[in-house]
């Protein structure tokens, strides 16, 4: 998707371009699972639920808990989105279009592990509870870090 003289930003605009995007991430390094990222109108109530992992009392706002730097996946009406397990982290979290498939972002955590043996009744990765998300470091705000900090050493980005 190499457009002469396009930003991050306007490479972002055209992949993801819905406020509910469906999604694929890596799940135990061989499994290809789906989900949906929740952008723009959507975004906050995906991200919401990260509070649920937040230890109180806290002077911690969900915006420095969830940055405008991470993409929010999971819980989506009318679909049923598989979460990640511990060990997924690191993994890419990818779309398709037009026969192609690009990644967008990473795999930073979730809010539950539904893959823990003891904690069985929460559901598994293919039928979470509906509240449990996903979080993706969003590959389009870091990449112009990267290019500032690292310059000639990623020139493969340019």
């Amino acid at each position: 998707m190499k457009k002469i003289n396009s930003t991050c930003e306007q490479h972002r605009e055209e992949l993801l371009t819905h406020t509910v995007m469906p999604a694929f991430f890596v799940h135990k390094k061989t499994e290809r699972k789906q989900t949906h990222i929740h952008l723009k109108s959507q975004r906050p109530a995906c991200v919401e639920k990260a509070m649920q992992t937040l230890t109180q009392p806290t002077d911690v706002t969900l915006e420095e808990y969830v940055p405008d730097s991470f993409l929010c996946s999971g819980g989506t009406e009318g679909y049923q989105d598989a979460i990640s397990c511990k060990g997924d982290s690191g993994g890419s979290l990818f779309l398709q279009k037009r026969m192609r498939f690009f990644q967008v972002g990473v795999l930073s955590w979730g809010t539950i592990n539904v893959c823990d043996a003891s904690r069985n009744k929460q559901g598994s990765s293919s039928r979470p509870p509906p509240e449990a998300r996903d979080f993706h470091i969003d590959l389009f705000k870091i990449i112009p870090w990267l290019k500032r900090h690292l310059g000639k050493d990623i020139q493969f980005l340019h």
